[in-house]
């Protein structure tokens, strides 16, 4: 029998199996690698929208606020039940949660009902520590001297 030599660049049979062999755990371990930088950057991807939504979802809540109370002050307003800051504390200006929304409430009122309901205190007064510093009751506000005095226009 003639033995033949194998041509040139050819795989000897006892190498093929151990090339097959490293070339499937190489595939193996590239697969988990992909497997997993796509999950981490899925789950970043997912933390990120997740925070837009929150951002979101506070900004349509305070909108809602806002609304509730600037509708109520135009009804009492147009039915001449109340006005100014009493009206505004009767509709609720207090559940709002910061001086940005009550500044947006009483913009939002002065567009309603042409007349700004804070109009005797400082432009730049905490409106948050001005609303929370009011007490009131169906009438009037009780402590309306003292509010002036702190936060009037001087």
């Amino acid at each position: 029998m003639i033995r033949r030599r194998p041509a040139r660049g050819a795989v000897r049979a006892v190498a093929a199996p151990y090339n097959r062999w490293v070339i499937e755990i190489a595939l193996a371990i590239g697969g988990l690698v992909h497997s997993l930088l796509t999950y981490f950057a899925g789950v970043r991807h997912g933390k990120r929208y997740r925070d837009e939504d929150l951002a979101a979802a506070a900004e349509h809540d305070a909108d809602h606020r806002i609304d509730r109370v600037v509708q109520r002050y135009a009804v009492l307003v147009r039915t001449n039940q109340t006005g100014a800051l009493h009206g505004l504390l009767v509709a609720g200006v207090k559940n709002l949660r910061s001086s940005d929304e009550i500044r947006l409430a009483r913009e939002r009122a002065t567009a309603q009902t042409g007349h700004d309901p804070l109009r005797q205190y400082a432009e730049r007064a905490n409106l948050k520590e001005l609303v929370d510093a009011c007490v009131f009751d169906d009438v009037s506000v009780k402590n309306d001297r003292e509010i002036l005095e702190r936060f009037g226009k001087r």
